[in-house]
């Protein structure tokens, strides 16, 4: 049995989750005011020195006025905003894959009441390599779910690798299976939650 990745609905989870873990939500926050701050600046800055004659020099020789400072200073400070807006863009980014969205390339399937989770971190797995977590639906001891962040926690003997990519699965041996924990968000279609809940009960 395979189970899909829903593309759409992790793009939902991913927005609910940004709005549930208030660390995330409050540097989604900060950088979209940041972002509109720094572009009034860029468009409000010259039209003020315009307007009051601030920053605007005369050319001693042809009378004529130079902007040239007030183009510098919105071209220098402007940059640097965005510059910041944009570090703080990664940063959120980054802590969001943390949580949601730095699982690639997935794939679930289930075969003989096992669970096979293949997947690749992005910017941490290479290409060529994939994780895989092996889990015994016979042996999970507990399955909770949290319906805010749409996260499924598995407690149960499971085995993780880090495979290449030409690595048949299913030849994991299953002796090596320990007792451990993984989350997983429920953005799969079918509900993986649902279909883990009917196979433990």
């Amino acid at each position: 049995m395979n189970i899909l990745v829903d593309s759409g609905l992790k793009k939902k989870i991913q927005i609910e989750n940004r709005k549930n873990r208030r660390g995330i939500y409050y540097l989604w926050l900060f950088e979209k005011i940041s972002f509109a701050l720094v572009i009034a600046y860029i468009v409000l800055f010259p039209i003020y020195c315009v307007a009051t004659g601030e920053f605007v020099s005369t050319n001693t020789r042809t009378g004529e006025l130079s902007y040239f400072l007030v183009a510098m200073l919105t071209s220098i400070f402007g940059s640097m905003g965005l510059a910041a807006v944009l570090f703080i863009y990664v940063l959120r980014i980054r802590l969001e894959h943390i949580f949601i969205g730095g699982r690639i390339d997935e794939m679930i399937e289930i075969v003989d009441d096992k669970l096979f989770y293949v997947f690749r971190i992005k910017y941490q797995t290479p290409a060529d390599k994939r994780n895989i977590v092996v889990i015994d639906l016979n042996r999970i001891n507990n399955l909770s779910y949290d319906d805010k962040l749409f996260e499924i926690s598995i407690d149960g003997m499971m085995v993780e690798k880090i495979v290449n990519t030409s690595t048949d699965v299913h030849r994991i041996k299953i002796s090596e299976m320990m007792d451990s924990n993984i989350k997983i968000n429920d953005y799969f279609t079918p509900s993986l939650y649902e279909i883990l809940k009917s196979k433990i009960n």
